[in-house]
């Protein structure tokens, strides 16, 4: 029990150190690049209460597109959807209704009920962002396929990165998920936009997008 606690003081206090919530803006546009220098790009959009985030991976001759929208209520996410698209056709899928969550690969349905918040990998940067790393309570993720419990955040230590050409101290993050793990990294001058984002599946499959500019509400933001 002291080591839970003790642990749970540590991740406040690395939020609280450097950290400010990220204001919920009109429009985000985020460039990365990912694994093997594979150009990426994340938006956000708010309209009223409502928002979307989309992320394209430009893989080459094979372009993937990750998608999802809801309510935005407080600093918080509330999905309806998730899609993941390959080359214009939907691969896998996540419908959300109250705490019923339908979901599968493309011609599939599962649906289970879940007792807290599902968010895919995407939206759940942002919700991390606009709430200072504070995970909503029984927080699962989702890519469409599965439904996986998500094991609470632990600090990894800070990284120097490159964003917009200047360095920046970029605070690191991981939490374990059902088959592996999902790593964050947020930058506390750029006011914790998501910096870093990715996973270590226990199969060996792998993913890291690291931040390289940022535009918020049409103004490119640097350190």
């Amino acid at each position: 029990m002291l080591k839970r606690i003790l642990l749970a003081n540590l991740v406040a206090a690395a939020w609280a150190l450097p950290a400010q919530a990220a204001e919920i803006p009109q429009s985000a546009n985020l460039k990365y690049s990912g694994t093997m220098g594979i150009p990426a790009t994340m938006t956000f959009n708010r309209n009223g209460d409502n928002y979307k985030v989309v992320a394209n991976i430009n893989v080459p001759l094979y372009k993937i597109r990750f998608e999802s929208g809801g309510k935005i209520v407080g600093n918080d996410l509330k999905p309806s959807y998730y899609t993941d698209t390959r080359n214009g056709k939907l691969y896998a899928y996540t419908k959300f209704s109250g705490n019923r969550v339908t979901y599968g690969k493309a011609g599939e349905s599962y649906t289970k009920t879940v007792s807290g918040s599902v968010m895919d990998l995407f939206t759940l940067s942002w919700q991390l962002a606009f709430n200072e790393g504070k995970l909503p309570s029984n927080m699962h993720i989702t890519n469409g396929k599965k439904i996986s419990r998500l094991g609470a955040f632990v600090p990894t230590g800070s990284k120097q990165m490159s964003v917009a050409g200047k360095k920046t101290a970029v605070n690191q993050f991981t939490a374990h998920r059902g088959d592996g793990n999902v790593f964050y990294g947020f930058a506390p001058v750029l006011n914790n936009v998501p910096a870093q984002i990715g996973y270590n599946d226990d199969d060996g499959s792998k993913y890291n997008l690291t931040l390289k500019s940022a535009t918020i509400n049409g103004k490119t933001v640097q350190p």
